[in-house]
């Protein structure tokens, strides 16, 4: 009987067919083709790592929160235990990790839309995700889909009022990614003091919990992951071009990892504008919009200011990932109005796939300004577009309230 239920369900069609579309894909191209654009290939050199009894944090150092690096390992394990076991092994047992994860924010998608807009609204979106290129891609490219699945996760948990289960998956999410942190500062202005005080000491434990072991096993290949948080040069921002430096975020090369020291070394050209200024300018901003937000009793506007969040924050950053679209994308899709949404969303797709992989891969690095200056551009309208349904005068209907 429950299945026939399910069967019958409306998010069933979407699901079914979102598997079946990269399952399909998955087996249909060759996994050197599959992923050759992506990182893929570097998990892998690492994970191989563990082949001398190396384990992320404790035998080498990475520049990855440990979740998404153990969960690599332990697949490389697995893959041996299969008949052929190399690459292709590997590539598919993690295409389905990363499967299983786009599932659950598909899902999550959908739960929320249907909270926040109902359920006509909610179909729509679940459509929508499922044709976007770039999450698709990006499956077979990062593990990025990890962090959208635990903002997601984090965000219906709070909506539906379980606080110390949110707090938990937003935990995991800072062990997969730092950026999932805005939800805690979120929760700031969305619970009361001790209800939001609770929430940051659950999540903060659940990240001490992973994190503490792994310094005392690892020691200086442990902290060395803070280090190298730090130290990284500027890349593909604004940023990067005050400082001169062309290029991608290029991660160093594999034997660099078993030198902690190596975690500290720049790798282009230092910073021109203090970092102490840069932060101190973004904090006061964001400690004004935290302050001016809305967010007691307004799901859509708490859910527009974690979205608001993640923008000041890639203006923020001294260097830009194109993979981290993919959990900014279905925050968009549900803070704001379907058509503008879109809209967004496909326009910075467009000029992020322009940037990697068509002017990067054919060393068109001259025209890297363009992108980088429309990005930029981009992520300022969008930020105040976001403050718009953040800010008091905001309804939840959707329009601004008269003043």
């Amino acid at each position: 009987m429950n299945i026939r239920v399910a069967l019958r369900h409306p998010f069933t069609p979407i699901l079914l067919l979102f598997i079946a579309f990269r399952l399909m894909m998955l087996v249909t191209f060759l996994p050197e083709d599959l992923t050759h654009l992506g990182d893929y290939p570097y998990y892998y050199a690492l994970a191989q790592l563990s082949d001398e009894g190396r384990w992320p944090f404790i035998g080498y150092w990475s520049e990855h929160a440990p979740l998404f690096p153990f969960l690599s390992t332990l697949i490389y394990r697995l893959s041996l235990l299969t008949p052929r076991g190399g690459y292709a092994a590997y590539v598919y047992l993690f295409g389905c990790a990363m499967l299983a994860f786009d599932v659950g924010s598909l899902w999550l998608l959908m739960r929320l839309g249907r909270r926040l807009w109902g359920e006509e609204r909610s179909l729509l979106l679940g459509w929508s995700y499922a044709l976007l290129f770039t999450p698709l891609i990006y499956s077979w490219w990062t593990f990025e889909g990890m962090t959208a699945f635990f903002i997601l996760l984090a965000l219906d948990l709070l909506l539906a009022e379980r606080d110390s289960w949110s707090a938990v998956a937003a935990g995991l999410g800072v062990l997969t990614k730092l950026v999932p942190v805005v939800l805690v500062a979120a929760v700031v202005r969305a619970r009361p003091l001790r209800r939001w005080l609770r929430y940051g000491l659950i999540a903060l434990g659940v990240v001490l919990a992973a994190l503490l072991p792994l310094v005392l096993a690892g020691g200086p290949y442990a902290t060395a992951f803070f280090r190298s948080t730090v130290a990284r040069s500027s890349y593909e921002t604004v940023w990067a071009l005050i400082d001169g430096n062309l290029g991608t975020g290029m991660l160093l090369p594999l034997m660099a990892h078993l030198d902690p020291a190596q975690a500290g070394r720049a790798t282009g050209h230092a910073a021109r504008l203090p970092e102490w200024l840069k932060s101190g300018a973004f904090a006061l901003l964001y400690l004004w919009l935290l302050w001016r937000a809305d967010l007691r009793d307004a799901p859509r506007r708490l859910v527009a200011f974690v979205a608001l969040s993640l923008v000041l924050f890639f203006l923020w950053s001294k260097g830009w990932s194109p993979q981290w679209q993919v959990f900014l994308f279905p925050l968009l899709l549900l803070a704001l109005p379907y058509r503008r949404a879109l809209l967004w969303v496909l326009t910075l797709s467009a000029v992020n796939l322009a940037e990697w992989p068509v002017l990067l891969v054919h060393q068109l690095d001259q025209w890297l300004w363009v992108t980088i200056l429309l990005r930029t551009a981009l992520f300022i309208a969008l930020g105040y577009e976001l403050w718009r349904v953040v800010r008091p005068s905001y309804s939840e209907s959707g329009r601004l309230a008269p003043q």
